[in-house]
């Protein structure tokens, strides 16, 4: 009695099937993984966001102690890594100041962009570059265009993401 094990070409047929079967196999082990890199990334910049808000909060606190609140103007656009520097939280992935856009082949990673006063994350995994800024947002009682400590109302010092260039 002969069985599709006893054929001449049934190794070859096995093996061939085991082939194709590891590849289908790695295809969706390797499109998985671009997805958690993906993922990975998201949560690594919204972490980046999170740390910055907190160093603005202890910014903003230190000039509130130290009554220089008026100084709030000067960090409306600033580069927050400066303070980030300061407290020894400095992100791996910050790659400095720039004085123009980042290039096309530019290293992915954070950059403050001094001729825009935002920030930009280049991104390693991801579709698009994010841009954020610090913004001073408060009651401008005066209409003077600049925050005064003595007359407008102080409402929140916050890292933004800049979602319309």
């Amino acid at each position: 009695m002969n069985t599709l094990g006893s054929h001449p070409g049934a190794i070859l047929i096995r093996l061939s099937l085991m082939i194709l079967l590891i590849v289908i196999l790695m295809m969706v082990f390797f499109s998985y993984l671009d997805d958690a890199e993906r993922e990975v990334e998201r949560a690594s910049v919204l972490q980046t966001k999170k740390v910055i808000d907190s160093a603005l909060a202890l910014v903003f606190a230190t000039y509130a102690v130290n009554n220089r609140l008026n100084e709030l103007n000067d960090l409306n656009g600033g580069n927050p890594f400066l303070f980030l520097k300061e407290y020894q939280m400095l992100p791996p992935a910050y790659a400095g100041e720039l004085d123009r856009d980042p290039a096309i082949d530019q290293a992915p990673g954070w950059y403050y962009l001094s001729h825009r006063k935002m920030v930009v994350y280049k991104s390693f995994h991801l579709d698009s570059d994010s841009y954020f800024r610090i913004v001073l947002n408060y009651q401008d009682v005066n209409q003077s265009g600049l925050f005064e400590s003595s007359t407008d109302k102080f409402q929140n010092l916050q890292f933004v993401e800049i979602v319309e260039l």
